[in-house]
């Protein structure tokens, strides 16, 4: 197996004020993320709101996170983007900056097949020496088939890991069988993480790490050890976060919540998101509060 990426993997959030990327609390959540034991960061993904931020913004974030991780931990840029010819351009752009890889999402607003899917990836693997994450997400567009992921993890060789974000059991599974031998295989939501490893899978790539790192580093270590109830309680803890958040956070963008969450762990973030995203209200944190100080929160669990 290409053994690049392992671990846990964690999308940060894109902080603003003022609508200008506040790159200081981006610098403290970068190193709070690796504090908390991340193996890497993925900046820019969807999480990061990357459909939102322009181009030279990409950049700075990349320049960032690069700068202050300072080889503690793994940085991967985020290099999605609606045509081949912009993915490659920003994946060209994410390893002059230093990133240790890209995770490229297949294509976007379209039910591209097959073949299109893999000329896509083609493209910027013979274009780009740089590791490469396939990133398949149904939100996008069409989700990649199990015979295509499998046909690029065995072609190319800097085509190292993927993550799933399409959550159908067998189609997922069938990934991890084909290609937990050849690349590194990551779900995209803790929810499914148990069930991954289970399958044979490898690790998380999810944004969740930045608001309960210990659920999931929990979760991965009780696995590790063999303590299946153990792991299990961290699974339905997992399964209760989601709940509180569907409850309390409704109408709010997927990366807004992780925002309120961080001001939750005592971070002083905006809640601000990218037009014409909607982000938390301040009084919907105060009422989700004391649900999710249940999760098994300690004192190491607030930014000192």
């Amino acid at each position: 197996m290409k053994h690049v990426f392992d671990g846990i993997l964690c999308l940060p959030v894109t902080p603003f004020r003022k609508d200008e990327v506040d790159t200081a609390t981006l610098r403290r959540i970068t190193d709070v993320i690796i504090g908390d034991g991340a193996d890497g960061l993925v900046p820019t993904g969807a999480t990061g709101e990357f459909p939102y931020l322009l181009h030279g913004e990409r950049r700075k974030i990349w320049e960032t996170v690069v700068d202050e991780a300072n080889g503690r931990a793994k940085v991967i840029a985020g290099t999605g983007a609606i045509s081949t010819k912009e993915a490659t351009q920003f994946t060209r752009e994410a390893k002059d900056v230093g990133c240790d890889g890209v995770m490229l999402a297949h294509p976007m607003l379209m039910q591209a097949n097959d073949a299109e899917t893999y000329e896509h990836f083609k493209a910027v693997a013979t274009k780009v020496d740089i590791p490469i994450i396939m990133y398949n997400n149904p939100g996008f567009g069409k989700s990649m088939s199990p015979g295509v992921v499998a046909k690029l993890a065995e072609e190319f060789s800097n085509i190292v890991a993927y993550k799933e974000d399409d959550f159908l059991h067998p189609r997922f599974t069938e990934i991890i069988r084909r290609c937990r031998d050849k690349i590194t295989l990551f779900t995209g939501s803790p929810a499914a993480y148990l069930s991954f490893l289970t399958h044979g899978g490898h690790g998380a790539l999810i944004a969740e790490f930045q608001a309960f790192p210990h659920l999931m580093n929990g979760l991965r270590d009780s696995f590790t050890r063999g303590d299946h109830e153990k792991a299990l309680y961290y699974h339905e803890l997992i399964l209760r976060m989601f709940n509180i958040i569907d409850t309390y956070f409704v109408g709010a963008s997927f990366w807004g919540r992780y925002k309120a969450i961080w001001r939750l762990r005592g971070l002083d973030m905006s809640f601000d998101v990218r037009a014409p995203c909607t982000p938390v209200k301040p009084e919907q944190l105060e009422r989700s509060r004391p649900e999710f100080l249940e999760l098994d929160v300690g004192d190491d669990w607030y930014v000192k």
